[in-house]
């Protein structure tokens, strides 16, 4: 049994965190069974961070060499009967995923004043049972200036919101224009690619957060159906909160 450590379920998703919702996502797809543990602290992490699974006694950290090395070690591919055109796609659309869309999530959640009270106030509900202190308020304020420094040197963080929100509208325009109305990404079947979409894009537009961005993007109307049948096809037993 892989047990997987990622960020605990809120706001109806079954992780907080686009990464460790996008691993969970692609163990399902895969029918491969595992357990949970919500990690208080990341002490445990091979890399540093979350996700990462206990497999065969081996903690393995980074969702996509986790998922490499499961495909090899299961024998379990959902992308098998992708041509190399369409992994060659499915592979871009994920980097844009991961390696763009999401600094503008981050962004969301921690620059914007108003989203980061109710994102601090998550925190603390989660790792301070839900008292703030002048410790935790120290040290969610590291977090904060961690964070936002991350994301001015990536160089998302070093645009307004308004050319952010134009910035991950093109992502989105991108993604609706190349789903239309398939099931899935890649057609009829879910692949590697659905996992990583619905991970990044239900953590931008189900969270309770206020901004341009998320409103232009939940405009794509294709999209925000495509997540409710990801959570209707994979994560049923996952109940608003």
């Amino acid at each position: 049994m892989i047990t997987l450590y990622k960020a605990p379920p809120l706001w109806g998703l079954p992780s907080m965190s686009p990464p460790c919702l996008k691993l969970e996502t692609w163990l399902r797809i895969a029918n491969i069974a595992y357990d949970i543990e919500i990690p208080k602290d990341f002490a445990k992490a091979p890399k540093g961070k979350i996700p990462f699974i206990d497999y065969e006694g081996k903690l393995i950290g980074d969702s996509t060499l986790i998922i490499e090395m499961l495909k090899e070690k299961e024998g379990i591919d959902p992308d098998g009967d992708l041509t190399s055109t369409e992994k060659a796609i499915s592979l871009a659309f994920r980097r844009m995923l991961k390696e763009n869309t999401y600094w503008g999530e981050i962004y969301i959640r921690i620059n914007l004043e108003e989203n980061w009270q109710v994102f601090k106030q998550t925190l603390t509900n989660l790792y301070f049972a839900g008292s703030s202190t002048p410790e935790s308020e120290q040290f969610l304020q590291q977090v904060r200036k961690s964070i936002s420094n991350q994301i001015y040197e990536q160089g998302m963080g070093r645009h307004s919101e308004k050319e952010i929100c134009e910035i991950i509208n093109a992502d989105f325009q991108a993604l609706s224009d190349y789903l239309a109305d398939n099931p899935f990404f890649m057609g009829d079947k879910p692949t590697t690619l659905d996992a990583t979409a619905y991970g990044y894009i239900a953590n931008i537009i189900l969270p309770p957060f206020k901004s341009m961005i998320i409103d232009r993007v939940s405009q794509y109307k294709n999209i925000c159906q495509y997540c409710e049948r990801m959570k209707q096809e994979f994560f049923p037993d996952y109940l608003p909160s």
